[in-house]
């Protein structure tokens, strides 16, 4: 009998030191991404306060509002004009009439917010990112605009400024999923399963049920080694579809790898 005491003393020990130790690496794993992000932040702010202000897009396009008297109808005519053109996809006529448009109104904010989108749109990256980043300057709140300045670099392969953007974007809005897989795929690049897999476990906390998300998490926690939330990502893929194979062959090798993980700590 008193074996048995001492057996499930040993049981119950075993099993609070199982719990503080995952209890301190979520906490370990929360702490490393809060400091990246901010310091992401801060060098995204930096870099901002360092850029001079550049002139040559107001000055290209704008040069005559000041000459011509704000017209309600034409710039409502102008507009739709434009808006058809977008719809129709023709991006130079869109574009000219959307700096025709820019003229004509003391509202520039959502014409630029289309304009940049029409750059963007039409593969135009730099004009994109040149009226992008004023437009940070004239709405700084807004996270789509940060959002799309993270695609553009991440287009040129610029991964730190694209993280740098979409840590942003999430700072300003931290409820959108896609903004969170997508910086999530942005440290994978830069080799950083860890922090990855913070994106993704945030991301499948605001879509629990969608399995594209909980893979993520599953593959990014094995490439950083850490088998447990592995592991138990892909036991919720399966309580959801028991025969997915590819959820059933990750959580086949997560449990070959735990094994051979405790044999050399044995």
């Amino acid at each position: 009998m008193p074996q048995l005491y001492i057996f499930i003393a040993s049981l119950v020990l075993l099993i609070a030191i199982v719990v503080r130790r995952n209890w301190l690496f979520e906490r370990a794993k929360q702490a490393e991404f809060d400091k990246e992000v901010s310091i992401k932040v801060k060098e995204l702010q930096k870099e901002r306060q360092k850029e001079a202000s550049d002139e040559r897009f107001r000055e290209s396009h704008l040069k005559e509002v000041q000459k011509k008297r704000y017209d309600v109808s034409e710039f409502k005519l102008t507009y739709r004009k434009a808006e058809m053109a977008m719809a129709k996809k023709q991006w130079n006529e869109a574009k000219k009439l959307l700096i025709q448009s820019l003229t004509l109104t003391r509202d520039e904010l959502p014409v630029s917010l289309k304009l940049a989108s029409v750059y963007m749109e039409s593969g135009d990256l730099s004009r994109a990112e040149e009226l992008y980043l004023r437009l940070s300057e004239m709405d700084p709140q807004n996270p789509d605009i940060y959002e799309t300045l993270g695609k553009i670099y991440a287009k040129w392969k610029r991964y730190k400024d694209a993280v740098a953007s979409y840590v942003q974007a999430i700072g300003l809005d931290d409820k959108d999923e896609k903004k969170l897989i997508a910086l999530g795929h942005l440290y994978f690049l830069l080799m950083r399963p860890s922090l990855a897999a913070e994106c993704f476990r945030r991301a499948a906390e605001l879509k629990p049920r969608d399995t594209t998300t909980l893979f993520l998490l599953a593959d990014s926690c094995r490439d950083a080694d850490d088998y447990e939330n592995a592991l138990f990502a892909y036991e919720r893929i399966l309580t959801m579809e028991p025969y997915n194979e590819k959820a059933r062959e990750g959580a086949q090798d997560v449990r070959i790898r735990m094994n051979e993980l405790e044999k050399m700590m044995s």
